[in-house]
């Protein structure tokens, strides 16, 4: 028999069926909305499969032997009650989409950076507590959903700075500021509903809609910590939380040329990162003259310069400014990040008819 897709979904099924072995060039199989509870392994043998669909069934693990599907390319299994996947999944070479939400993961498998054709991954509800940092080898990967995963409060930095990245949502998490390191050309993202969240890059500004002003009052963080870096904003006096490893910030207008030789040498190391990365070398621990350095590297840049024609990465240093819209009644701030006060004045020059600047200072916590 030579039938290539198959639809066996809603038929409520608590098994999947032996007769699968009759479709001998099966590519596309569809089972979800059944009962099934288990991979058997003689399913492993339909090598030829390139689109599971089990999404809304009952099972809770996955075979270790689930590589032997080798021309796999798109897999489903949301809505399941899966609590770990296995590391062998890693081994799906040819991997291109893959979705896990709605499971109860509390993690993902330390070598998922091995899925170098993975396009699009869907994490969103279920119990992870961070993000692996390795996620960012995913070179390919072009859209990313974590939203519902309320025990993430951080997206590292160097994940948002993926240069495929177009799709993100990170939508009812516990993120207490937004990543300002954010893929330059994203096209579509969802990441406002998050309640300890006090300001709005303004990078994000055309991704903002007006019905986002009707989000609860913002929530205090219960947390503390030596590398949270403060401002507070002199119109309302709100407390601005600025990037974890931001040191200083500077005001425009101000000296130029303020921003470090530490910054600089961290740009340089990031452009070699992109050719031969070396963040996760743990040599750096050894040969680096200080911890905080190693982190910059790993975690990649805090934030890139708000100036569309410069983008470039920024570290610890920067010049800071807090605008608002003009014209409007929302109380809505928005903060720009730049690399030197020229970019900043260019930026100022292009859009003073939409913003007006903010005064703030430093907040002595």
């Amino acid at each position: 028999m030579n039938k290539r897709t198959l639809h066996w979904s809603y038929l409520n099924i608590k098994d999947i069926p032996m007769d699968l072995y009759l479709y001998e060039d099966l590519e596309e199989l569809y089972l979800k909305e059944n009962y099934i509870a288990a991979i058997p392994k003689w399913f492993l043998n339909l090598t030829t499969l390139k689109f599971i669909h089990l999404a809304g069934n009952n099972l809770t693990k996955l075979p270790e032997e689930i590589y032997l599907l080798e021309n796999l390319e798109f897999l489903d299994l949301s809505q399941n009650q899966l609590t770990a996947l296995p590391e062998t999944l890693c081994l799906l070479t040819n991997l291109e989409h893959l979705n896990v939400s709605t499971n109860e993961l509390e993690m993902l498998p330390n070598d998922i950076n091995s899925l170098r054709r993975l396009e699009t991954l869907n994490i969103s509800q279920n119990h992870l507590k961070r993000l692996p940092l390795h996620l960012c080898e995913l070179s390919r990967l072009s859209s990313l959903n974590v939203s519902d995963n309320v025990d993430i409060w951080h997206i590292p930095e160097r994940i948002a700075y993926m240069p495929s990245l177009q799709m993100f949502s990170a939508e009812r998490c516990s993120l207490i500021y937004l990543p300002v390191a954010l893929a330059k050309f994203i096209g579509y993202l969802r990441i406002f509903n998050n309640g300890a969240v006090t300001h709005i890059p303004v990078i994000y500004e055309k991704f903002y809609q007006s019905f986002y002003e009707r989000i609860a009052k913002v929530t205090n963080i219960l947390m503390s910590h030596e590398n949270l870096f403060w401002v507070l904003e002199k119109e309302t006096n709100t407390k601005l939380l600025l990037p974890i490893g931001t040191r200083r910030v500077f005001r425009v207008p101000s000296k130029e040329n303020q921003v470090s030789l530490y910054d600089d040498c961290l740009k340089s190391l990031e452009y070699l990162n992109r050719l031969t990365p070396i963040y996760n070398n743990p040599a750096l621990n050894y040969i680096l003259p200080e911890k905080f350095m190693v982190d910059h590297i790993r975690n990649g840049p805090i934030a890139r310069c708000t100036f569309w024609k410069c983008s470039n990465p920024l570290f610890t240093s920067y010049y800071f400014m807090v605008v608002k819209r003009r014209g409007s009644t929302s109380r809505r701030l928005f903060t720009c990040y730049f690399c030197t006060q020229y970019c900043a004045n260019e930026w100022l020059c292009d859009n003073h008819k939409k913003y007006y600047t903010v005064d703030w200072q430093l907040y002595d916590n």
